[in-house]
């Protein structure tokens, strides 16, 4: 499923996000050993979620005749022409996830560290209309693994409500996964999303936030609070961008 290129990507991906997510441990008083078991917990979790979400991604592009490859997301241009364009591509996400870990002393995430590569299976898809994925394939693609995190927060929240298990940190790392991912710059996959649906793109982003917010209150009700309001959101921004000029 994964090509040898992805599970090197996958496993440095997982190895950041481990320093960012286990850097600050909660402790008062620094204990080496706790920091260490803090790590290992966060790392074991990153890789349940991560491989989920990866195993959703590649599903769903399969279904759309498509390819899903993960990478480390890196840059190769700055600004625009010419000018802009680097000698070499550099890894602008895991840069900025140290730089926000180390600045804020592990208080603060940043966890866009990885895109998806989507290609299209052209033996597989000559039977419909377009041969090529259009941007409206790419985000329901890339959208299903927003969801995924989700899902896993949410089960994450209700095994720590039902078991009485502190869940919160495996929690957090999927809300903050999805939300960061949702940001829509360079070719990151809120970027597919927000090109390819924009109703897609605020129903999502409302939907995180609020639910993020609400679920540790209520489960059952902070998920249909959250629904609601996002599908508000969005019908709202659907009559305002077409019949408010």
């Amino acid at each position: 499923m994964f090509t040898k290129r992805e599970k090197v990507h996958l496993l440095i991906s997982i190895l950041f996000l481990t320093f960012v997510f286990g850097f600050d441990d909660g402790s008062k008083v620094f204990i080496f050993d706790n920091w260490i078991f803090n790590l290992i917990s966060i790392f074991f979790f990153l890789i349940i979620s991560i491989l989920i979400r990866e195993v959703v991604v590649k599903f769903f592009s399969k279904r759309h005749d498509a390819i899903s490859e993960y990478e480390i997301w890196r840059i190769k241009r700055v600004w625009f022409g010419n000018i802009g364009k680097l000698s070499r591509s550099f890894p602008l996400g895991i840069l900025m996830a140290l730089f926000i870990t180390l600045g804020s002393k592990g208080r603060l995430f940043f966890s866009a560290i990885g895109i998806h590569n989507l290609s299209e299976n052209k033996s597989a898809r000559l039977g419909r209309k377009q041969l090529n994925l259009n941007y409206l394939e790419e985000s329901q693609i890339v959208s299903t693994g927003i969801l995924a995190h989700i899902f896993l927060g949410v089960i994450g929240v209700i095994i720590g409500n039902y078991f009485g298990i502190n869940t919160l940190k495996f929690v957090n790392i999927n809300f903050f996964m999805a939300l960061f991912n949702m940001i829509p710059l360079s070719n990151l996959d809120g970027t597919k999303i927000f090109f390819g649906s924009l109703f897609t793109y605020v129903f999502l982003l409302v939907f995180i936030i609020l639910l993020f917010l609400l679920i540790h209150f209520t489960v059952f009700w902070g998920i249909l609070l959250a629904f609601v309001i996002a599908v508000l959101a969005t019908l709202v921004y659907f009559f305002v961008s077409s019949y408010g000029r």
